[in-house]
């Protein structure tokens, strides 16, 4: 059957777009014949490698599949992967504006159930829930879910230590306390702390912490060192993002222009709005009104989604 051979094909893949249109084809083919076994495996290899190619939706179809077939019979479903895989769902899902407020409430409250079914600890839970917090800019429920977080014993589900140290240098830079994120931070500078996405995803907030911190050899370094990591990288726009805003602070307009030149396509065609509404408000200083009247728009109509979202003014504040 073609789809077998789609699935061992994209085992030996890198995973970029290719990858994902082979097992998507696999997927359908696999579900036409029934083949639970094979449907699954191809789904847990397509959210592992959305995951680095930056699909998100597509990321989220597959879990959702894989969750309704737990709850259905729990023996075809790895417990322990899955709930590994609730982390990055539920982490992404505040990410898309046409996601409610309830919807995202409803997948988090779901992911505490099923660690407190599966007896792990809620250290996950309450991180991804601070982040969560973060991005829909909710500043005191993101201080009080940091503290169940930090306060919560860690277990097998948690993360590693340089993705745990990444998140907290996040929620260090959103409550803007930069003291703090630049001492969390140090292991990564560092080079003692690392994994598949840390340093690239921990550059973007240094660069513009140490700059907040008046150290700007230190910011440009971040700048230098982080740029080249995530650069037409479509699943780490957000530190693209922060990265383009520290040379527009700078007054490097040439560099910010070409970043915005060299990364618009990857971001306008990505999945999540978030990531869209985070690099173009980084841009939009320097967006030309005449000519880039798309881009203006496409920054000033998701800050007004995310906003009505989120039930706050945070993104149209950080416009200002």
């Amino acid at each position: 059957m073609d789809y077998l051979n789609d699935i061992e094909e994209a085992w030996g893949m890198d995973d970029n777009a290719e990858k994902v249109k082979i097992l998507e084809r696999a997927i359908a083919s696999a579900d036409m014949y029934n083949d639970v076994e094979n449907g699954i495996e191809a789904r847990d290899m397509l959210i592992d490698t959305c995951l680095t190619a930056g699909f998100p939706k597509k990321q989220l179809q597959a879990f959702s599949w894989l969750v309704k077939k737990w709850e259905d019979d729990a023996a075809y479903i790895d417990a322990y992967d899955l709930l590994w895989k609730y982390k990055w769902i539920s982490e992404h899902v505040p990410t898309f504006d046409e996601v409610s407020k309830a919807q995202i409430d409803g997948l988090l409250n779901d992911m505490k159930v099923k660690f407190e079914q599966q007896n792990y600890s809620l250290r996950p839970y309450y991180k991804v829930c601070t982040l969560a917090a973060i991005r829909m800019g909710e500043k005191d429920k993101a201080e009080e879910l940091f503290e169940k977080w930090n306060n919560t014993k860690a277990d097998y589900l948690n993360d590693c230590p340089a993705c745990e140290t990444n998140d907290k240098v996040h929620y260090y830079c959103f409550i803007k306390d930069f003291e703090k994120a630049k001492k969390a931070a140090a292991p990564i500078i560092k080079g003692k702390q690392s994994c598949a996405e840390v340093p690239h995803l921990t550059y973007g907030n240094m660069a513009l912490a140490y700059l907040e911190l008046g150290d700007e050899k230190m910011a440009q370094e971040c700048f230098d060192k982080g740029y080249p990591l995530v650069e037409k990288e479509s699943s780490l726009i957000p530190p693209l993002s922060h990265l383009l805003k520290y040379l527009v602070l700078t007054n490097q307009t040439e560099k910010a222009r070409e970043v915005i030149d060299t990364n618009k396509e990857i971001v306008l065609k990505s999945e999540s709005g978030l990531d869209r509404l985070l690099f173009l408000q980084a841009a939009y200083p320097l967006l030309d009104r005449e000519t880039e009247t798309d881009l203006v728009e496409i920054a000033e109509t998701l800050t007004a989604k995310f906003d009505a979202r989120n039930e706050n003014s945070y993104y149209q504040d950080r416009l200002k």
